[in-house]
């Protein structure tokens, strides 16, 4: 059976019960990765809303615990800086209303196989993520809705408490990419990708790693890097060109699709979206609409 076809209900963990904090299988890598004790989760999340009341920076979607949560996973468990995320998130969503409000989050189907998922959870490595930058036509698909449907991926991925422990890594692939496609590439596009790779979104970013890419590209890898001097950050992105033993030296072949001379099998963006429509409830489409998306 594929990794598809073995995805279930309880697995996508939509309702909201499912998004439980005391979860056995997730405490010791939850301890490990984002140095969460349970006897002080409670007391943590706590301290994060009171700040929120205190300072007024933001207004959150949402202030329960389990929205709160995946920020102070995100951070180590630190409220202080799980608060500057959550505040940095309010702002991305608050400049960016195009990418998610009201967003018919079933119609980026039509992006296909432009964003691929690898659903092979391992520690070292968490979720996968592709994108086959190659593959996309401009004058098919804007550059927003590429970021629409990244930030949509995350969005509906980072409900599931797994990912907010394990996190993930990117990968993307430059194979075919052309001057065509880097022109879409302005000033604003390249921040809205920063936020979106992990500055200002919940997620614990693993690794950016790209391939098969060119001189043209890594030049304007390093003009986003003066938008925006996260050293963390940029830390975490790394070039492997055409060398995938370069790539395999950080993420093991086990956890790549067979394309990549890895074992397992990728699902694309329109198949993942599809799988959730048949599976999707009530609880799901709450959780979408609290976020601002649309929800038949």
């Amino acid at each position: 059976m594929g990794d598809i076809e073995a995805w279930t209900f309880q697995d996508i963990a939509f309702k909201a019960e499912l998004d439980r904090h005391d979860d056995p299988e997730l405490e010791k890598e939850a301890f490990i990765l984002c140095a969460e004790e349970p006897a002080a989760r409670a007391r943590n999340i706590a301290e994060l809303r009171d700040l929120i009341y205190e300072r007024g920076e933001c207004q959150p979607p949402r202030t329960d615990d389990a929205f709160l949560l995946r920020f102070l996973r995100a951070r180590r468990s630190i409220p202080a800086r799980a608060h500057r995320l959550l505040v940095r998130y309010c702002n991305f969503r608050d400049q960016n209303p195009h990418l998610w409000r009201d967003v018919d989050w079933f119609g980026l189907t039509r992006l296909g196989n432009l964003i691929e998922g690898v659903l092979f959870d391992r520690p070292d490595v968490g979720r996968l993520i592709i994108c086959r930058l190659g593959l996309w036509d401009p004058d098919e698909f804007s550059i927003d809705d590429l970021l629409r449907g990244c930030l949509l991926m995350l969005e509906v991925g980072i409900l599931q408490p797994k990912l907010q422990v394990l996190g993930g890594n990117v990968l993307l692939d430059c194979h075919g990419l052309t001057l065509k496609h880097i022109r879409q590439f302005s000033p604003a596009v390249a921040l809205q990708i920063i936020n979106i790779m992990g500055f200002a979104f919940p997620t614990h970013q693993r690794g950016v790693h790209v391939i098969n890419c060119s001189r043209v590209f890594e030049t304007l890898f390093h003009f986003f890097k003066r938008l925006a001097p996260v050293d963390e950050l940029w830390k975490k992105v790394h070039f492997h060109g055409n060398d995938l033993n370069s790539l395999y030296r950080l993420i093991d072949p086990e956890c790549l699709p067979k394309r990549y001379g890895g074992q397992r099998v990728e699902v694309s963006l329109a198949q993942w979206l599809t799988k959730i429509k048949k599976y999707k409830n009530k609880d799901f489409d709450n959780d979408m609409r609290s976020l601002g998306y649309a929800a038949d």
